[in-house]
């Protein structure tokens, strides 16, 4: 007489799963990356040739109200230049990308470029393309 159990379950893992859910959460979390690459929305002007990000580590952004940021951080415009001196100090590319909006005036602008210029930092300065008319 045989009285073994009939049904066994038989636990096994699937792995397929898994690894579906990692690559969603990895593409997820590249495309928020590139989202929030400095934090700031301002309006910038536009020109023919757009600047590209690709080598800045270290992102000015100024609003309208005059309001400065580092890296989508609200900074004060007399701590600016100690803040970029520690940042600047952990890159090694020493390139300094800087977002004007279109409404802030020129000095604002003339005055970071002249602070990038006075400790040698190559400054690029980021626009919109200009559209075809």
């Amino acid at each position: 007489m045989d009285l073994g159990q009939r049904n066994k379950v038989e636990v096994s893992g699937n792995m397929s799963t898994m690894t579906d859910l990692v690559f969603l959460l990895l593409i997820f979390f590249i495309i928020l990356s590139t989202l929030a690459s400095n934090g700031v929305n301002v309006d910038l002007p536009q020109s023919k040739g757009v600047s590209s990000v690709a080598n800045a580590k270290l992102t000015v952004s100024i609003k309208p109200d005059l309001t400065y940021y580092v890296n989508g951080g609200r900074v004060e415009k007399t701590d600016l230049e100690d803040i970029l001196l520690l940042r600047m100090e952990e890159v090694t590319d020493k390139v300094l990308y800087l977002q004007v909006d279109k409404e802030v005036p020129t000095g604002a602008t003339v005055e970071i470029i002249g602070l990038a210029k006075s400790h040698s930092w190559r400054v690029m300065l980021g626009s919109n393309p200009k559209k075809d008319e």
